[in-house]
């Protein structure tokens, strides 16, 4: 994914079952902009992914970044506060078609972590179309795996109505967006959060596929709000 606002981004990985430890390199957000993102360096699988706290003791993340992960090294905050923490892959959940949740530790809110809020229950059909959204993330900034960047990336991106996506496999359960200027999802995009503005909102999770040129494609988090309830209990 290509981008507009950048902070270095320096991870050493810690180890350890459960373990919590400070990361002394780079920061992982840019102010309050993401404060609800998190990185997700997966462990077997070498999967590079991003994940949304939804609540404090729990992440969302896309399904496929879990397959043969034997367990995951999430990154949280910014400035002196920022820390890691590793987690077994027994605290998985990921029978969703599309989504997998990841329970942890209390995360403790501060100002460059928090939680970001699930679309309300009345609003499950509601399709956010034409609206603008913001989506940060890691991904490579070329159609390849070799080239991804050191620096978070964020753009915003406007949501389409299904029929004009033009990919497949687009049901009730996917949302699309509308590229800008070549900007979309591509490799290691998986996870990342689709935020609505001034009061954010997480209506999507990057599938990520990169098709520079076309929509991208999200998992439509008001279609899976009974999933998530069912293991986390956050109703709105």
């Amino acid at each position: 994914m290509q981008v507009f606002v950048v902070i270095l981004l320096g991870f050493t990985l810690s180890a350890g079952s459960g373990s919590i430890s400070n990361t002394d390199h780079g920061n992982l957000f840019y102010g309050e902009r993401a404060a609800y993102l998190v990185f997700m360096a997966f462990h077997n699988n070498n999967q590079r992914c991003s994940g949304t706290i939804i609540e404090y003791n729990w992440i969302l993340t896309a399904r496929s970044c879990l397959t043969y992960s034997t367990g995951v090294t999430i990154y949280f905050g910014m400035g002196p506060g920022r820390y890691s923490i590793y987690v077994s892959s027994s605290q998985y959940v990921k029978d969703n078609e599309h989504l997998a949740l990841v329970r942890v530790p209390l995360i403790v809110s501060s100002k460059g972590t928090r939680k970001v809020a699930l679309p309300e229950q009345r609003n499950q059909s509601n399709g956010y179309e034409n609206q603008w959204v913001s989506h940060c993330g890691w991904g490579s900034t070329e159609p390849t795996y070799g080239k991804h960047p050191n620096w978070l990336q964020c753009v915003n991106l406007q949501i389409m109505p299904n029929n004009e996506c033009g990919l497949d496999t687009i049901n009730e359960r996917i949302l699309c967006t509308h590229p800008v200027s070549g900007m979309s999802n591509c490799f290691s995009d998986a996870g990342n959060p689709l935020v609505t503005g001034v009061y954010p909102i997480l209506v999507g999770l990057s599938l990520s596929k990169c098709s520079p040129g076309l929509g991208a494609k999200f998992a439509r988090i008001s279609s899976h709000l009974n999933w998530i309830r069912e293991y986390t209990a956050i109703y709105h």
